[in-house]
């Protein structure tokens, strides 16, 4: 990162907004890119309100955990993780449409 920032801008990066971290990065720079420029953003605070998500936009929700806990023992993650990654799962196939069939039995002749 100091390669491609002078001194300066580095200072104003890491202000206290990235002082937050999960156990593994800084929150701030999990929601979305911010280099090198602030990229559009959104976040997912009520899963049950599925709004239709919209391409370009990065979309982000915060859990309170420790990102190491989750990735060395998932049994001590708990619940919450595995709603994250159900909820992920369950908007993407609201939104997939296939054009041609996967299957070569499903393709007319």
């Amino acid at each position: 990162m100091t390669n491609c920032l002078n001194s300066k801008k580095l200072v104003e990066l890491l202000d206290e907004e990235w002082w937050d971290n999960d156990g593994a990065l800084n929150t701030i720079s999990m929601t979305h890119p911010r280099l090198p420029v602030e990229h559009p953003n959104h976040p997912v605070v009520k899963d049950s309100e599925c709004q239709p998500l919209q391409p370009g936009i990065w979309y982000y929700k915060i859990v309170e955990g420790d990102h190491i806990l989750f990735i060395v023992n998932r049994e001590r993650a708990g619940l919450q993780f595995d709603l994250i990654y159900d909820n992920i799962f369950e908007r993407c196939r609201k939104h997939a449409f296939r054009k041609k069939p996967t299957m070569p039995n499903q393709l007319s002749q």
